[in-house]
């Protein structure tokens, strides 16, 4: 009879070496997380955590497309003439307002309600936007005609916000004078569309242009 032990195979080496290996890169996880001043470890283990919880970040220059708005007759008095037009203003993180879009100087936007649908877009205009998450947009819907502006409806995105605001269609929050808002006669019957691309990052200040 032949050895028993002969042509026996030695165990692999592989499972121990990847078990060793795996217990390295969670002992230096874990120093790097409850030892942050552990001197590259506690860098990189913060970093990679810090960018995992803010997730891809939407900040860019945006070109923006008001496709489409549409405004419920019946918020108006039948045979009022209109002339709607939309501001677009922004306010960042520190406070600072600026207006980023005004249609009318584009021309007016006529319409005799009862008469004509109050159906808008600005395809052909489009705008740019720089936008930082945490930037706070908001699309005024103003009535121009007559003696004086009356600012009609608005659209405005959370503060803080950390995705791009101007998107797909959003419905309007109608007001009443001093801003008050109300409630519509007909729910969902007043909306805006955008059509919205990243055409580039935000410019840095002081950096030389290519």
């Amino acid at each position: 009879m032949g050895d028993p032990k002969k042509g026996k195979k030695g165990g692999s080496k592989a499972g121990p070496l990847l078990l060793i290996v795996l217990l390295g890169v969670i002992g230096a996880g874990a120093l790097g997380w409850f030892y942050p001043d552990t001197p590259v470890v506690g860098d990189l283990v913060h970093g990679f955590f810090e960018k995992g919880a803010k997730g891809v970040d939407k900040s860019g220059v945006y070109k923006v497309t008001v496709a489409k708005l549409v405004l419920d007759p019946q918020e108006f008095k039948n045979g009022e003439n209109v002339d709607i037009q939309i501001v677009v203003k922004k306010v960042d993180r520190d406070g600072k307002e600026t207006t980023v879009w005004d249609s009318e100087k584009l021309g007016d936007n006529l319409r005799e309600v009862g008469k004509q649908e109050l159906g808008f877009n600005w395809l052909e205009t489009p705008f740019e936007l720089t936008w930082e998450a945490g930037d706070q947009i908001t699309v005024e819907v103003w009535d121009r005609k007559g003696l004086s502006d009356r600012r009609h409806a608005w659209f405005k995105s959370l503060a803080g916000g950390k995705e791009f605001p101007l998107s797909e269609t959003q419905t309007l929050t109608l007001l009443e004078e001093g801003d008050v808002t109300k409630n519509p006669r007909v729910g969902g019957t007043n909306q805006i569309t955008f059509d919205a691309k990243r055409i580039g990052d935000i410019p840095v200040e002081g950096a030389p242009e290519e």
